[in-house]
């Protein structure tokens, strides 16, 4: 009976922990982003989900909000220790939620950009975005026979 009370007392401390961390972050990024007016913010499964109030995210939208908004802050060393440690993806989406960029593993792309001049840094952010995303149509991470490929976004029309 006391290991089934430690094992829930564990699982809540590390659920709670959790909870915290992911606060954390999206406490941090509405800091970080205030200039482009984010509409809504979320986290869930390791995945942030940023929502400008735009109709479109254009490439030069989102180079600024990951460069001067995303990753500044890290590279500055202002944000928490656990700052987007855990999360696999971050989307920034138009308002619409409808078409967007999804860059991966953003604390490491964050700290390899931070190492570089700012066109070798770009190209750094491009390459961690293999994919757009577009609720309407089907995004692929590999080139097919039909659509356009550029670089790694590739479009099925």
């Amino acid at each position: 009976m006391l290991n089934l009370k430690s094992a829930i007392a564990t699982v809540a401390i590390l659920l709670s922990i959790s909870a915290h961390a992911q606060t954390n972050n999206v406490k941090t990024l509405q800091k970080q982003l205030k200039l482009w007016q984010p509409i809504e913010i979320k986290e869930s499964n390791n995945v942030v989900t940023v929502v400008l109030d735009a109709n479109q995210v254009t490439p030069e939208i989102y180079d600024a909000v990951v460069s001067s908004g995303i990753c500044m802050d890290v590279w500055t060393k202002d944000v928490p220790d656990s700052y987007m440690k855990t999360t696999k993806e971050l989307h920034v989406l138009n308002k619409h939620k409808a078409f967007g960029y999804v860059l991966e593993q953003p604390l490491a792309t964050c700290n390899e950009m931070g190492k570089e001049p700012d066109d070798r840094a770009k190209v750094m952010m491009l390459s961690k975005t293999p994919y757009v995303w577009n609720a309407k149509v089907k995004i692929n991470k590999t080139p097919q026979s039909r659509g356009f490929f550029c670089g790694y976004i590739h479009i099925v029309c």
